[in-house]
């Protein structure tokens, strides 16, 4: 049966220590937001690379997080990217960001972020 996300966050938390997470969602809440906007901004000019490169730093923090739907799908429009899959890029990046709201609910229960 898979973790629930309370389950992971709470072992990530005892490997690398609850302040670092701590600091890990800050960062993630800080960043979230820009990166959605430049993922909209960049597909507006079909410019795939800047695309690719912002999904790819939320995929990281969505999975350094154990945000795992948020990681696979960044991953998949990053996929999109490396396969010139423009057509089905728009709705790939569509999911992003109510998974994005979605994690910063998580987040904001249980690091008090704002």
């Amino acid at each position: 049966m898979p973790k629930s996300w309370v389950e992971a966050i709470a072992e990530r938390e005892s490997q690398l220590g609850a302040d670092a997470v701590a600091r890990m969602a800050t960062d993630f809440a800080e960043n979230a937001k820009v990166r959605l906007a430049a993922i909209d901004a960049a597909l507006t000019r079909h410019a795939l690379a800047e695309v690719r490169q912002a999904t790819h730093g939320l995929a990281a923090s969505a999975g350094s997080l154990c945000f795992h739907h948020l990681r696979v799908a960044a991953q998949d429009v990053e996929h999109a990217c490396d396969t010139d899959d423009c057509a089905g890029l728009p709705a790939l990046a569509a999911m992003l960001a109510p998974l994005v709201e979605m994690a910063m609910i998580q987040l904001r229960a249980r690091y008090g972020l704002t």
